[in-house]
């Protein structure tokens, strides 16, 4: 009765496309990342704790980055906040609270126990739609995707629908990573559930939030918060963080030559990860970018991949961070305490190092010592050629890691 209710509210076949082809979003001529890299933050340490950003590129060039921010994760607290970044003036807004449990329990009408990631779509009309993980009751595999929109470039946001993804209940879908775009405006949701079984899939979305196609990325059951690659029309590819028991250390893989509609069995990628989240961009084809975690045991560095042959041969381009020295056991308070001062120096415009400090000791230390923490990456390259980073810092800030291309404006491809 769950499957054929779920099918129920599935469109009618013949209304799906069954020869889809990507948008490629690459900046023509902007894919050269000699030049410096600056690196800011974008929260201000106002929450304990903050994860999981995102961001997406707004019609003027600034960005508007999201990220879930609270007490503790899971906390009744935490609310999704957000902030905006103009590359002109090289410097972040202040950092804002815009969606709260309250207000979805509230325009939804049924209890909300937590929030969690938030991913966001530009449309082309100038709405904004707010994919965002709230779990009812248990924890994040029991969640829901719901779906807010505006209509002010992200300021303010009114709760929309609940997505009807799953037949076991509606639950267990969750989002983290870029969505993708269709030649026919639709667009590509990566998704992943945790109940049962752990996979990824590719929910493909009209204007209306309506599912017009789901497809299953790579056929396992151990993997999950695909970062999809699209390398052309018809190629792409699906890079997951491994849940295996029996093999984990290494990213999973899955390729697509047919616009998504099949997706190669799972297998292991050349790229080592601790089953952590990565982020990556493309910037001209077979020229990516993947940045994560790159050892097969902490998140405790955070480096950039590159590859110029769709994977085939990776190098690692530069590590933003690199605490492998201190990864066999915690780090003494003091000690710890030191370097994190230096990452603060070492960040533009920090306004309030003292808070920051407070806070990561508070986030990352025990009794028996400290340890680094560097993860959940998300890549953006906006249409003037810049690439930007966020990620998650030691559990306490978002921090903002900016490669500007120079003056120009490239052509997406």
């Amino acid at each position: 009765m769950l499957v054929a209710a779920f099918l129920v509210t599935l469109p009618e076949h013949e209304e799906r496309v069954d020869e889809p082809a990507f948008r490629t979003d690459y900046v023509r001529g902007y894919d050269n990342l000699d030049g410096r890299w600056q690196m800011r933050f974008a929260s201000d340490a106002e929450t304990p704790l903050v994860h999981a950003a995102s961001m997406v590129e707004l019609p003027d060039g600034r960005l508007r980055a999201f990220w879930f921010a609270g007490s503790a994760e899971g906390a009744e607290d935490v609310g999704i906040h957000s902030a905006v970044f103009d590359p002109r003036r090289s410097r972040w807004s202040e950092e804002e609270r815009v969606v709260t449990r309250e207000q979805i329990r509230r325009q939804w009408g049924r209890h909300v126990r937590k929030l969690g990631n938030a991913v966001p779509v530009l449309d082309d009309d100038g709405r904004m739609r707010l994919f965002v993980v709230a779990v009812s009751f248990g924890g994040w595999a029991a969640s829901r995707l719901v779906v807010l929109d505006s209509h002010d470039l992200g300021a303010t946001w009114t709760f929309d629908e609940a997505l009807t993804t799953s037949p076991f209940l509606n639950i267990s879908t969750l989002v983290k990573t870029p969505p993708i775009h269709y030649q026919d405006g639709t667009v590509g949701l990566p998704v992943y559930h945790e109940m049962v079984g752990k996979f990824g899939e590719i929910l493909r979305l009209d204007r209306n939030n309506h599912i017009v196609d789901k497809e299953r990325i790579g056929h396992g059951r151990k993997a999950i918060q695909p970062l999809v690659l699209v390398d052309g029309p018809k190629r792409a590819t699906a890079l997951l963080r491994n849940e295996s028991e029996d093999d984990q250390g290494r990213l999973y893989r899955s390729d697509t030559g047919d616009g998504g509609n099949d997706w190669t069995p799972l297998y292991g990628s050349k790229l080592i990860n601790p089953s952590a989240a990565v982020g990556g961009v493309v910037l001209s084809p077979g020229h990516w970018l993947v940045v994560a975690n790159c050892n097969a045991y902490e998140r405790d560095d955070l480096c950039v991949h590159e590859t110029f042959d769709s994977g085939r041969t990776w190098s690692d381009r530069l590590f933003f961070h690199n605490r492998e020295a201190w990864r066999e056991g915690r780090v003494e308070e003091t000690a710890f305490l030191g370097m994190i001062d230096e990452e603060v120096a070492d960040t533009l415009n920090a306004e309030n190092p003292a808070l920051l400090r407070r806070r990561v000791d508070h986030n990352k230390c025990a009794r028996d010592g400290c340890e680094f923490q560097y993860d959940y990456p998300y890549v953006l390259q906006a249409s003037n050629g810049d690439v930007h980073i966020l990620y998650t810092w030691n559990k306490t800030a978002i921090r903002h890691a900016w490669l500007p291309a120079g003056d120009g404006q490239g052509d997406k491809g």
